[in-house]
C-alpha cells in the first residue's frame, strides 16, 4: 500500500514503476511518483530518468501515450463510484484524460478547462524529465458529485510508463497488470493508496 501524506508534513513517499512487460531491447527507464494532498487537491510529481524523450504531441487530448509518457489512473471514491480518471501526460506537459469504467465503457472526455485546472508543468533536463500537476477536489466532485476529501480514506490507483512510438517501445507498471495481455485499462489491478 502506498501512503499519501499532507503537503509540508515531511518527505513525500515515492513509488517506483518497476514492472515492465518483456521486450527484445530490454528498455526499462527508472520512474518514480510522489503524491501528496493540500487544500486544493492531490499533487502528483513524476521523475522520469531517460534521455532524449520523444515529445511529438503538444496539444491536450492527443495520443500522448505514443510519446514518452507517464500515467496515473485513479479511483478517488471506490466505495461510491466504479469509474476512474486516466491522467496520461507526455514530456511536453500535453495531457490526455477521461473519466471511465474501463477501456470502452462509459467514457467521458474531460474538457479543456478541466485540463487547464490541473496546472501541469513539465521540464526536460539532460538525462531526466519531470511532470507536476494537481487534481483539484472540485474537479473530482464535478464528475463524482458525492465525493468528499477525507483523511483515513483509501483510493485505488495504478501508475504507468509507456512510449508506443519511441525508439524502444516500453510498457511499465507500478502494480503489474495482466502479464499476458498488455492493457493498462484494467481497474481490477489497481492498488490501494491510503490518505493519512
Amino acid at each position: 500500500m502506498y501512503t499519501i501524506v499532507k503537503e509540508g508534513s515531511g518527505e513525500v513517499p515515492r513509488l517506483s514503476i518497476e514492472h515492465y512487460y518483456p521486450s527484445e531491447h530490454g528498455y526499462r527507464p527508472k520512474v518514480s511518483l510522489g503524491i501528496c494532498y493540500n487544500q486544493v487537491g492531490f499533487h502528483a510529481h513524476f521523475d522520469v530518468f531517460e534521455t532524449n524523450p520523444l515529445g511529438t504531441k503538444t496539444k491536450h487530448f492527443e495520443y500522448v501515450h505514443e510519446d514518452s509518457c507517464v500515467e496515473w489512473f485513479c479511483k478517488f471514491a471506490p466505495k461510491i463510484c466504479d469509474s476512474y480518471f486516466n491522467f496520461e501526460v507526455n514530456c511536453n506537459g500535453a495531457m490526455n484524460v477521461s473519466f471511465r469504467k474501463n477501456r470502452h465503457d462509459n467514457v467521458i472526455k474531460l474538457t479543456e478547462e478541466d485540463v487547464i485546472s490541473l496546472n501541469i508543468k513539465a521540464q526536460v533536463y539532460e538525462d531526466f524529465w519531470t511532470v507536476d500537476y494537481t487534481v483539484p477536489y472540485k474537479l473530482i466532485q464535478k464528475y463524482i458529485p458525492d465525493y468528499r476529501f477525507k483523511t483515513g480514506s483509501v483510493i485505488m490507483a495504478n501508475a504507468y510508463k509507456c512510449g508506443d512510438n519511441t525508439e524502444f517501445p516500453h510498457y511499465g507498471c507500478w502494480n503489474m497488470t495482466d502479464p499476458d495481455v498488455l492493457d493498462f485499462h484494467k481497474p481490477e489491478y489497481f492498488a490501494p493508496m491510503n490518505i493519512i
